[in-house]
């Protein structure tokens, strides 16, 4: 271990989760620590004001061990708290700048690859990313999807974990074939690129 800190390679052992190929030393120590200060928050506000306010705690879900499992968590919450069949829930994803929707899980962190979101819609864009304001997490039974864009979340900018995959509004007047051809995308986490 200590060979490989003095070149500055991370050690195999240190990657208990996915990382960027290539990532170093400093870039892992540093998304690490914010991980552990995430959790730290979490163990905080659990302890002072109980479970049921982790529904109003905004997750960085790329800071997240196992991001795919939150999301999970959030569905069988709202299933077993309704009483509904898993099967009929559909995730409806709202961006917006604030949290407004106490039935909703806010996430923060996200990025968006190839286009912009205003006041939740989708609209193409030339810059590379942009950061995504609070992205609400809300699981609606039987939701619809028509007139919404499918699009994949990826766990960080190298696109080889896909997490999961979210239906958004696109802005009238825009093309639903042009997102896919420049490939928007949405990234949980760049911190480590």
């Amino acid at each position: 271990m200590l060979s490989d800190l003095v070149k500055g390679i991370l050690p195999s052992n240190w990657r208990r989760y996915t990382v960027p190929r290539g990532c170093t030393v400093i870039q892992w120590v540093t998304d690490f620590s914010q991980r552990v200060r995430q959790l730290q928050d979490v163990s905080n506000v659990v302890s002072s004001r109980g479970a049921r306010e982790l529904k109003t705690f905004s997750v960085w879900l790329g800071g997240l061990l196992n991001p795919e499992a939150y999301v999970t968590a959030t569905r069988q919450c709202i299933a077993q708290a309704n009483g509904w069949p898993l099967e009929e829930l559909t995730l409806d994803v709202t961006i917006s700048d604030s949290v407004d929707d106490a039935c909703s899980f806010p996430v923060i962190g996200l990025k968006l690859q190839g286009a912009q979101c205003r006041n939740n819609q989708l609209h193409l864009t030339s810059a590379i990313t942009t950061d995504l304001p609070v992205t609400q997490l809300k699981w609606v039974r039987g939701g619809a999807t028509e007139g919404k864009l499918g699009l994949p979340v990826y766990l960080n900018a190298t696109r080889s974990e896909l997490l999961f995959t979210v239906d958004l509004n696109i802005a009238a007047g825009q093309d639903r074939h042009s997102f896919y051809e420049r490939g928007v995308a949405l990234l949980t986490s760049t911190a480590l690129n």
